[in-house]
This record gives C-alpha cells, sequence and structure tokens, in this order.
C-alpha cells in the first residue's frame, strides 16, 4: 500500500530518473532484469507441461461425487503451502503518537521488475549551495577507532565530535547526542563533548550499532539478545523471540516498522501483527536470486518502512556485514533496488529522520551531496568539500 507523501518516492525518483545522467546500478539493473524474464518465461512452459501431465493422469477431474473433495494429488500439485501467521510486535517499538501504519496491511504480492531508463540533461535542483543543504551530515573515519566528525554546511569546515571511536556509534535524530560502547558499557554525551554517561552495561556493538529512536528517547542495542533501551531510566525490553536472531536492526522514520538482516544476509520487515521477508536477498537459489544478491547490514530506513538503504553483497558474503557505507536503497516490498538519479558512483545512501534521502555520488571530477524530499524533488546537490573525500559517509540528522 502506498501513502501519499511517502509512497510517491518510487514514482518521483523514476520521473527524475528521465532527467539525469544514469547511476552505475543501470547495466546491472537491466541484466539483472533480463535474467528474470527468461526465467519466468521457463516457469511458463513448465507450467504448461504440468498441465499436460495432468490432463493426461485424470487428476482433472471434478470434485469427487461421493465425497465432495478435490483429490489430494491435485491439491499437492497445484497449491502453494500456506504461510506462517505472523506474530505481534510488542507495543515498545511503536511510536506513542503515531496513527496505526498502513504497512500493518502490507502484502507480500510477486516482485516488479526493476526497469530503470537511460538519462540525459542535468535535472535543476532548488539549490547548488552547500549551505541550503538540511540537516547535518555526519562522517568517520576507516580503520580502528576512527575519529567522527560533523560537516559544517556554512563553511565546509569539520568539527571532530568523537574522537577515537571505540566502537560502531550512534547519532541521535537531532544531531545532538552520541551513543558508543567501552568494555561493554553503553554511554550517551553530547556530541563534540569530552562528557559521556553510562546508560546500560553488558552491550555489545559487533551486530547492533546503538540506532536512536526518531523521538530520540530510544536505543536499539543488544545484551545477550536485542532489545530496546529507554535512554533515561536505562531500562531494557527485549524484543520479541522470533526477533531474536535478527540483527542490525534499524527503525523507521514513523517509529511503527523495524528492518533488520538475518545471518544469512536476507532483509526482514517488522511492523505491527506484520513480519515479511524482502523478496530474494540473501537467497542462494540462482531461480529465485538470479544474480546472487545479498544484504547483511541495513543502515537507515524511510518514514515509512518501505524503503531501506544497505551495502548491496553477495551471497558469497554471507555472514560478514559490509563495513562499507550504503550505496544502493532496497524497496522492502519488492526487493527492487531502486534507481538513483544522481551521476557517477554512489558512495553513500542515508535517509534522515524526517525521510529526506542524502546520496553522496562521485566522478572524476568531483564528489557531490544529493538531497532528495520524501517525495522524490531535488532538493539540493552540492559539491562536497574535499576534507572529507577518504571519510565514510555515517549518518545524516535533523
Amino acid at each position: 500500500m502506498t501513502t501519499p507523501g511517502e509512497g510517491g518516492l518510487r514514482e518521483s525518483l523514476h520521473d527524475l530518473a528521465d532527467q539525469v545522467t544514469s547511476a552505475d546500478m543501470y547495466e546491472r539493473a537491466v541484466h539483472r532484469s533480463r535474467r528474470i524474464a527468461r526465467r519466468e518465461a521457463a516457469i511458463g512452459t513448465v507450467a504448461a507441461l504440468a498441465v499436460l501431465v495432468l490432463l493426461a493422469s485424470g487428476l482433472w477431474r471434478l470434485p469427487d461425487r461421493d465425497t465432495g473433495h478435490t483429490p489430494m494429488a491435485l491439491i499437492s500439485a497445484s497449491a502453494p503451502a500456506p504461510e506462517p501467521m505472523p506474530s505481534p510486535i510488542p507495543s515498545a517499538i511503536h511510536h506513542p503518537e503515531t496513527p496505526e501504519h498502513h504497512a500493518s496491511t502490507r502484502t507480500t504480492s510477486p516482485r516488479r521488475k526493476n526497469q530503470p531508463r537511460a538519462a540525459t540533461p542535468t535535472a535543476t535542483p532548488k539549490s547548488r549551495a552547500l549551505a541550503d543543504l538540511p540537516g547535518h551530515v555526519f562522517y568517520q573515519q576507516t580503520g580502528n577507532q576512527p575519529d567522527v566528525v560533523r560537516l559544517s554546511p556554512t563553511d565546509g569546515d569539520t568539527t571532530t565530535v568523537l574522537s577515537g571511536a571505540p566502537s560502531a556509534v550512534g547519532i541521535s535524530p537531532d544531531g545532538n547526542r552520541i551513543a558508543y560502547a567501552v568494555g561493554g558499557v553503553l554511554l550517551v554525551g553530547e556530541t563534540g563533548s569530552a562528557q559521556s554517561q553510562p546508560v546500560a552495561t553488558g552491550i555489545t556493538t559487533t551486530a547492533q550499532a546503538p540506532a536512536w529512536s526518531p523521538d530520540g528517547a530510544r536505543l536499539l542495542v543488544v545484551t545477550s539478545r536485542p532489545a530496546i533501551l529507554q535512554v533515561d531510566s536505562g531500562t531494557l525490553t527485549p524484543l520479541p523471540g522470533r526477533l531474536a536472531a535478527g540483527q542490525h536492526f534499524r527503525w523507521s522514520g514513523d517509529g511503527n516498522t523495524l528492518v533488520y538482516a538475518t545471518t544469512y544476509c536476507s532483509l526482514k520487515v517488522s511492523s505491527g501483527e506484520s513480519n515479511a521477508v524482502v523478496p530474494m536477498f540473501g537467497d542462494r537459489q540462482p531461480v529465485d536470486n538470479p544474480d546472487g544478491l545479498a544484504a547483511c547490514k541495513p543502515t537507515s530506513v524511510d518514514v515509512t518502512g518501505q524503503h531501506v538503504t544497505v551495502p548491496l553483497q553477495s551471497t558469497g558474503d554471507i555472514g560478514t556485514a559490509s563495513t562499507d557505507p550504503a550505496d544502493v536503497v532496497v524497496d522492502t516490498i519488492t526487493g527492487d533496488l531502486e534507481p538513483l538519479p544522481v551521476a557517477g558512483s554512489v558512495v553513500g545512501a542515508v535517509f534522515g529522520p524526517d525521510g529526506n534521502l542524502l546520496v553522496r555520488a562521485r566522478t572524476d571530477e568531483s564528489t557531490t551531496l544529493s538531497v532528495f524530499s520524501p517525495a522524490g524533488k531535488l532538493l539540493v546537490q552540492a559539491v562536497e568539500p574535499a576534507a572529507v573525500h577518504d571519510l565514510n559517509l555515517l549518518a545524516y540528522t535533523r
């Protein structure tokens, strides 16, 4: 189901794709669509042969006159196995001030093919000035114990907000607080301050960086299992058992949905009473996943939970979450890779807490930061300062 405000992302990005230079995902997506088309043609042929076999064997007959039941052989041959009933998600995950989310009625209809289109002249953003960039952009160095910095859009300078981060970090939605762990103790402090307060113990960050709720009151963390931490009180509420094996959980911007990865690098979505699998990712069967795509580490989710950013991986990487920034946007209902209407190679993509999408793209000449509204409008496209060229995109906040 698509909401008027947020569901226009797909259509708007496709419209923009007609006006800009296509990203480097184009050839891969076209190749993928052709392979899927060949697979569907083959499946159609097999289905036709199966019908002929059933006709020849006499299994086509009407329900048995004595019992009124359809023959079991025909049921086994044609009826799909029933899907397991979803389990409800605890109310602690829901944002208390948001209405019921449309994803509670989400369906698992067949995937729509990704059909990117070739592009021509560059679209005109509302602004090309870095100073007009809405929100704050955070980067971090590569390697062990990296510094975390915040970009100043007014002058292009950077400010270090955490020196030598000892673990994976989480930046709050307003950009004012940072969470990280030292020796299993979770610390929360003001960005740029040397003072941090311990809020919980027994925290590990390998499979779960501290992930803030949209209201900034809670964190998704891992102790002996995934849990929700109330920052002010330190109260831990474990996620339900069906989510216990999940990792790299991320909240949607409205607080109603969790998107997470499994140990075999598929993606799942939990919202209300719904628990859905994102098609294709992590599936080792070539017939279902012809390009061997996997997603081991979601990094951000849009407002509704229908789109997630991930570093694209392959099934050969299963068991190893990428340390690279996200480089694709995935539709969580269809499994499609959304075309990103920017020039060059995408080297970072992240949703802000209010649904804006920040895309970092690199060409031989420069690196650009493009901000799209939740409706897909290109708000700002500015050249990124050289000072952050060698850093990784980390977060995008208000």
